[in-house]
Parts: structure tokens; sequence; C-alpha cells
């Protein structure tokens, strides 16, 4: 007796029994809240008969809401039952779907702003400038008139003017903003979900250089171009991810380059995925060859940007055009990157985390192979001098 009266008033008992006592006044004013829920609930609810129909009547964020169920009142019973239920868990939401595209534009702009780069932001407004247009000439007010008879129309209109690459990312943009609104619980769901994107059969097998092309290139360049080429090859960086890339972003402990967001400079990577890249030993002597004149790589001296990023393309494409070379611009180094990462038989996972895709699907745009790689590949098979043909009928 001694023990249990020692063991009732020690520490973890006392603790144990007050844990219990919390519980219990929990519980209670769960079910005291329960029970007003259900009371205030039931005073919005009704079922009543109009003529020969039943009407299951009640309200939901203050809207008040009918359904008819002909002759069936137990239906009706049913149907409360059930509202009343997905009402005390909290999954019956309110659907605004009188909003117009004109007041919900200017909301998702800014959700774009906060999550995408200036240069996308431009890119796009153009489309939603086009997009709003177009609206406006049919008299489409609501986001509810968005429809898919709709978006064949301004298929049509698109095509007749551009590519069907312009319509589809056209599209992508539109069934993003909506998937948004849905999200935001002014539409139920997105009218668009099964609009397929037309088939493009102007895709063709993306540009890379040969080496032949490269040497061309190199020879031709000044010493600054030539670094900006070598690294391009070497690494895959975007332009505007070398054009920001900073000393500090360069782990030569490691052999790693740091692609990462730069806020205070208005520069993020793509899709704002930060990712590292291996420098090769190329790579790794031409930035220990640079003078170090400020935070950038590529500085003025006074921790500013050498050149604007744009400036490297229109460098590339006057080096291009006195080399003799056509059909490729700055962006080419990068498929090139990839290209001979692929041919030399490093798998797309790895590819896809070097380049820094936010899927598998957009690597796989860069498996394509060369006519002599593919060449040498069907050498390796071997099925005998003679290939018996079967001749005999099948049965």
């Amino acid at each position: 007796m001694d023990h249990i009266a020692r063991l009732a008033y020690s520490p973890s008992c006392w603790l144990f029994l007050q844990t219990i006592n919390v519980l219990r006044v929990a519980n209670w004013a769960f079910l005291v809240r329960r029970n007003q829920i259900r009371k205030e609930l039931k005073e919005k609810m009704r079922v009543f008969k109009r003529g020969k129909s039943w009407y299951a009547d009640y309200k939901v964020g203050g809207k008040r809401k009918m359904k008819s169920f002909g002759k069936h009142k137990k239906m009706a019973e049913l149907f409360l039952k059930d509202v009343e239920l997905k009402m005390l868990r909290g999954e019956l939401k309110l659907v605004d779907d009188n909003v117009t595209f004109k007041d919900l534009l200017p909301k998702y702009l800014e959700y774009s702003r906060l999550n995408k780069s200036r240069k996308t932001l431009t890119v796009e407004m153009c489309r939603w400038n086009k997009f709003s247009a177009f609206l406006k000439e049919k008299g489409v007010v609501k986001l509810r008139g968005i429809t898919p008879e709709l978006i064949e129309g301004y298929k049509g209109r698109v095509l007749k003017t551009s590519s069907a690459s312009n319509f589809n990312n056209d599209l992508v943009l539109i069934k993003a903003m909506l998937n948004k609104v849905v999200e935001w619980r002014c539409l139920k769901e997105n009218p668009l979900k099964d609009f397929k994107k037309l088939r493009n059969s102007n895709v063709r097998e993306l540009r890379y250089l040969t080496v032949e092309e490269i040497e061309r290139i190199l020879a031709t360049a000044d010493s600054l171009m030539q670094n900006v080429i070598r690294i391009l090859l070497n690494t895959g960086l975007r332009r505007a991810e070398l054009a920001y890339l900073e000393w500090e972003d360069i782990d030569f402990q490691n052999k790693l380059i740091k692609v990462q967001s730069k806020p205070e400079s208005g520069f993020h990577p793509k899709s704002y995925r930060a990712r590292s890249v291996p420098m090769n030993p190329e790579v790794e002597r031409i930035l220990m060859d640079l003078p170090q004149r400020g935070k950038y790589v590529f500085d003025n001296g006074h921790d500013q940007l050498l050149h604007p990023e744009y400036w490297f393309g229109r460098r590339f494409k006057k080096i291009l055009r006195n080399a003799g070379i056509k059909n490729a611009c700055l962006h080419t180094l990068r498929h090139t990157f990839a290209s001979y990462l692929v041919m030399s038989g490093v798998d797309l996972r790895t590819v896809q985390g070097l380049m820094g895709h936010s899927t598998i699907t957009v690597t796989e745009r860069y498996s394509h192979l060369s006519p002599d790689h593919r060449s040498r590949a069907v050498q390796v098979l071997r099925f005998g001098n003679r290939i018996e043909t079967n001749t005999n009928p099948a049965p």
C-alpha cells in the first residue's frame, strides 16, 4: 500500500492525471462547439415542398442555395445531411464564379511578379495583352466565359499570323492562370484542363556545334569571348547565369559553381531552382586566371556587370557571322554542352541536374545524336552473315 501511495504522489503520475484533465476539458469544449454548430446549421437548413417537388434549402457563406429533388423527399433529407457533414469538416467551399477577368488579371500578375523573372513577366504581359483584346472583342467579361469553344476561336485567330508553338505557349499561360484561379476558389474547376496542345510539325532537332565549328568560333573570338565561350561549353550555364556569376559562387576547394538567386541584383535562376555545376580542369584554369575586379566574375571594377546579359548574345552573333556559321546563337553552346554529355554516355537524369531542368521531359530534347554517333551505334549489331526469311505461310 505504501508503494501505491508513493506512486500516486509521484511527479510522473501527477503529470499524467493533469494531462487527462486537460483532454477531458478539450473534449467537452469540442462537443459543446459541435452541438452549437449543428444547431446553427439546422436553423439554416430545411426541406420543404413546393407544388409537387421537394426542395433542400440551405446557406453557405451567407448565400442561400436551393436544390430540387422532385418527388423524393428522402433524397432531399439525405442531401442536407451530407451538406451538414461537409460543413462540420470544413470541406464545403463556396466558389465565387462571378469574378471578372479584368479584376483577376492584376492579382495573377502580382503572383507572377513574385514568382517569375522580369524577363518572363515581360513576355507574359505581351501574351496577356493579346488575349485580353480577344476577350474584349468577343464580349467575354467573367472568368466562367472562358470555355473550350472560346479558346478554339482564339486558336484560329493566333494561327492566322503565328505558329502552333506560339499558340501552345499562350495556352500554357492561360491554363496556368485558371489553375491558380481554382486554388483561389474563383472557379470550381479549370474549363481548359482537357484542352490539348497543337502538334507542331515544325519541331526540329536542337542545333549543336561540331568540334570543327567550335574551333572556328574560338579562332575568330577575342580573349574575353573565348573565356565566355569555353565556360559556357563546359558548364551549360545560361546567358544570365554567367553574367550575374559572382566570385562568392565559385567554390575552388570543391570545384563547384553555385547557381543561385541574387535578389539585390534582381536575378534568379529559371524556375528559382538553385543548383551546383562541377568545374572541369579547363573551367577551373580559366577562372583562376581571370582578374578579380569586383564581386562579379565579369565585373567593370565597380561591383557592376561588365556588360548587360544581352551583350554577350549580340557579340556572339558577330563572331558567328565572321566564322561563317549559320543557324546558331549563344544558347547553342548550352545545347552543345548537353548533347555531347549524352553522346558520351552520361544518363539523362545527371544531365537534367547539370542543366537545371524542372522535368526530365525537357532534358529528353537533348538526347538527339549526331549522324556519326548513330552510325557507330548500329555497327555493334551482329546477327550473322545470313538473314533467313521465314517463307512458310502462317497456320
